[in-house]
């Protein structure tokens, strides 16, 4: 189980440290096909890494069994003990009482003893000197041997039944301190075991925490093939303009591409242009962006938004920049959005709604005009209406 233990730490130790070095975090400029490749990656790693985990949770359980078995027996060993104890208690307190009648009974034997032999010596019928036939002196002999004998039996019996009290004694004493020897040996197998467990646990936190890098990692790199494919549809889009751009002379998005003139069936649009210059001719993406823009953009300012719109999305509403995060039609930054929509009206709305999105430039423009600034001033692509 040591070894298995030792295994398990080591690959996990191994996996965490290829993790956090060997790899690192997902490449920014990876390709599709290379975050794909990551991504099994990183997807085995956390399987790996979560298989670890199991094995080390199983290696506690199986630790936790055999210490709750251990605790157990030291259980039964304590009752088994405690029994033990109160039998010996109990002969202690039968020797005492032997050692106390034993005495007792000795003592009542030699009175008895010594008043028989007074009661036949001084018996005027049985008399060692006087005896009036030897029959009779043998009778006295006989009645005192007797008595003697009679008293002597009884403390060789109590003698014996002390000494084998005490031997028992002995026995048990003699099994007491095994059981106690025995007791520590378990109880320092408890505390082994303990420590076992402490470190199972360890090893199980140290698994889980391989697992949560080995799972961030795999999070991370699905991310890196959103951002790749984000960036691969971005290169396409882009492709498409230049596509556009060569074979029907219209304006670019985010390039700021000087427009050219429509085929003749492209709506055309003139204005003043407050300032911006004009006519301009846009694409039927941007041009369906017309009546909404109108609703809240000046009249005069009709022309040039939707002019940014072709320059910055292109009138893709979901147009999104994975390398600054700019969104929507007006493809507005983060920091900007989050700052803008909630005073132009728009708390909680997404950057790809087209209403809260245009709405949100509209008022944007209004308010670098109220400062004495440029309409198009928080728009790079303001170049394409010079």
């Amino acid at each position: 189980m040591r070894f298995y233990r030792f295994v398990l730490v080591a690959v996990a130790a191994s996996l965490v440290f290829s993790l956090a070095l060997a790899d690192g975090p997902p490449a920014l400029a990876q390709s599709t096909s290379d975050a794909e490749n990551d991504v099994d990656k990183a997807k085995e790693r956390a399987d790996q890494a979560s298989g670890l985990v199991d094995a080390a949770v199983a290696e506690r359980n199986e630790l936790e069994q055999e210490l709750a078995a251990t605790i157990a027996r030291v259980n039964e060993l304590s009752s088994q003990l405690s029994i033990v104890g109160s039998g010996l208690d109990r002969i202690a307190a039968k020797l005492e009482f032997a050692g106390i009648e034993s005495a007792g009974i000795q003592a009542a034997i030699e009175v008895q003893a010594v008043d028989a032999y007074m009661a036949v010596v001084s018996s005027p019928s049985v008399n060692f000197v006087n005896t009036d036939t030897v029959e009779k002196a043998l009778v006295a002999s006989t009645v005192v041997e007797d008595v003697v004998a009679h008293g002597r039996a009884q403390v060789d019996e109590l003698i014996f039944k002390r000494r084998s009290l005490e031997q028992l004694q002995v026995t048990f004493l003699a099994e007491q301190e095994n059981f106690r020897l025995l007791q520590d040996q378990v109880n320092a197998e408890v505390e082994h075991l303990a420590e076992l467990y402490d470190r199972a646990d360890a090893d199980v936190a140290d698994a889980i925490r391989g697992s949560e890098i080995a799972g961030a990692h795999y999070q991370e790199t699905l991310s890196a093939v959103d951002l790749a494919r984000a960036r691969d549809e971005e290169r396409q889009r882009q492709e498409e303009r230049d596509t556009t751009t060569t074979s029907s002379p219209t304006t670019t998005t985010g390039s700021g591409t000087t427009p050219t003139t429509n085929p003749p069936n492209t709506t055309t649009s003139t204005t003043s242009g407050g300032g911006g210059g004009g006519p301009w001719n846009h694409p039927p993406a941007v041009e369906q962006w017309r009546s909404l823009v109108q609703q809240h953009f000046p009249s005069n300012r009709v022309e040039e938004a939707l002019r940014i719109i072709g320059c910055e999305s292109n009138g893709d509403p979901n147009a999104y920049n994975p390398y600054s995060g700019a969104s929507g039609l007006f493809q507005f930054l983060p920091s900007t959005w989050a700052s803008t929509a909630p005073m132009a009206g728009y708390a909680g709305a997404s950057v790809f709604e087209p209403e809260p999105n245009v709405g949100s430039a509209a008022w944007l423009g209004a308010r670098y005009e109220q400062l004495g600034q440029y309409f198009w001033q928080a728009w790079s692509c303001r170049r394409v209406l010079n």
